[in-house]
């Protein structure tokens, strides 16, 4: 068949035949209708999933004829296969569907204009050049081969991870039983007893909240001066290159590090010392974070008044004074203000090794299983932290966006609203409501 009554694009044959090219093999189907990005991406993803399924085909097979009753050694492995399994028979079906539905809509728009591309060869005067071909779309084969490689590296550390699908079974029922142990703990009678219980929790997760921030004051005494000079427009080379080193080790180290070899040794554990030690380690692991948000910050600044300064003659100090500080000082208190919650989650871990906080509470709650003291623990821990996030995001929408203005809310000297009073002539006139009235009066 030529070219003028075969043009690309168009299904002679059946749809059929396309919808079972793709069945057989993914992709044909596409590749037949000149569709050979959608074509290929078809065949690698399958080519992908095939191979997962017949890397551990024995064990598919197992699990199609054998299902729960799989080995507990092979649970990982079976799930595994069983989802590439699965996934490549979708796949394909999707994939006939496709060309299938394809090919029945080029067949139909055909049919609708009968010898339509043999009448418009021959009225070509001219030899098509690359001006007058359709724009090609851009290949995606570097994205599919990086999803390809994302996916496999995931289930590639989960599978290194040696976790029991096969327990997720019991999921349901331990979460039913345990959550009602919590929630008797809650609706239980409120004896003397009970509110020792909840002011207990209180007292803990208020110490968790001093620690947080203490540990958010002292990473934020540090980070500012930190993140000037890890700035790349603000310090030498050599300088920041230094600082950079410093403040990733600071981030690579984790807080139950530092207290366990620096601040443990120091302070001790204990209801006081125990907490002081939280408190620095907090300290100590926030200025790196802080000071690398803060130096991204700064060398984001508007260039115009940094250099507005310096041709006038001021001096490094000025220049950060007046021209670098009021720029990014609004978002570094909602950093400071960010990492002031993230601490406070950090205290409920580092409880855990006894430095105070709620995490010790829930500790020893969680050893001697009093499930329904834990319940109290928990909703105290969710209501504190829940109201702590709300006014911290309110004051971070303040520094950042600032005040909403009102024209009606200016006041006088002696502090009376809306008094009307012209601000030039002194003399009371209509207020701005009563001007735009009269004005919308008049037309």
């Amino acid at each position: 068949m030529s070219t003028a009554e075969n043009p690309p694009g168009t299904a002679p044959q059946s749809p059929a035949l396309y919808g079972l090219a793709s069945l057989v093999i993914p992709g044909l189907g596409q590749l037949l209708l000149k569709q050979r990005a959608v074509g290929v991406r078809i065949l690698l993803w399958a080519l992908a999933l095939w191979a997962g399924a017949l890397a551990q085909y024995s064990v598919a097979a197992n699990a199609l004829w054998m299902g729960p009753h799989t080995q507990t050694t092979e649970m990982p492995a079976y799930w595994f296969s069983l989802l590439c399994l699965l996934g490549a028979v979708v796949l394909t079906a999707a994939a006939a569907a496709n060309a299938f539905r394809v090919a029945q809509r080029l067949r139909g728009e055909t049919r609708e204009v009968p010898g339509a591309a043999s009448r418009a060869q021959p009225s070509l005067r001219y030899a098509p050049d690359a001006l007058d071909r359709r724009p090609v779309e851009p290949s995606k084969l570097g994205l599919d081969l990086g999803l390809i490689l994302i996916g496999a590296l995931f289930l590639g550390a989960f599978a290194r991870t040696g976790a029991d699908l096969g327990s997720m079974e019991a999921i349901p029922g331990n979460f039913r039983q345990y959550t009602g142990y919590m929630l008797d703990g809650l609706f239980q009678p409120l004896t003397d007893e009970v509110r020792e219980q909840w002011a207990n929790a209180f007292e803990y997760m208020f110490q968790s909240v001093a620690i947080a921030w203490i540990g958010t004051v002292v990473g934020a005494m540090f980070s500012l001066p930190m993140g000037f000079l890890a700035a790349r427009n603000m310090s030498p080379t050599a300088v920041y290159g230094v600082a950079r080193l410093i403040l990733a080790f600071f981030r690579a180290v984790p807080e139950i590090v530092f207290a366990v070899l620096l601040m443990v040794p120091i302070f001790g554990i204990g209801h006081i010392g125990g907490a002081m030690a939280g408190a620095m380690a907090l300290g100590v692991s926030s200025i790196g974070t802080l000071s690398k948000l803060i130096s991204e910050a700064i060398e984001g600044v508007d260039d115009g008044p940094l250099e507005s300064a310096r041709a006038s003659g001021a001096s490094q100090v000025q220049v950060i004074r007046w021209a670098v500080l009021p720029q990014v000082m609004p978002e570094v208190i909602a950093i400071w203000l960010y990492r002031f919650e993230v601490n406070i989650r950090a205290s409920a871990i580092l409880g855990v090794l006894g430095v105070g906080g709620i995490g010790t509470l829930l500790k020893r709650l969680f050893d001697n299983g009093r499930w329904q003291e834990m319940g109290i623990a928990l909703v105290v821990i969710i209501a504190v932290t829940m109201v702590i996030d709300q006014i911290s995001a309110w004051i971070r929408h303040r520094v950042i966006h600032g005040a909403k203005v009102r024209a009606s809310s200016d006041k006088g000297d002696d502090g009376t609203r809306g008094s009307g009073e012209d601000p030039l002539t002194g003399s009371d006139g209509p207020s701005p409501n009563q001007a735009r009235a009269e004005v919308t009066a008049a037309r």
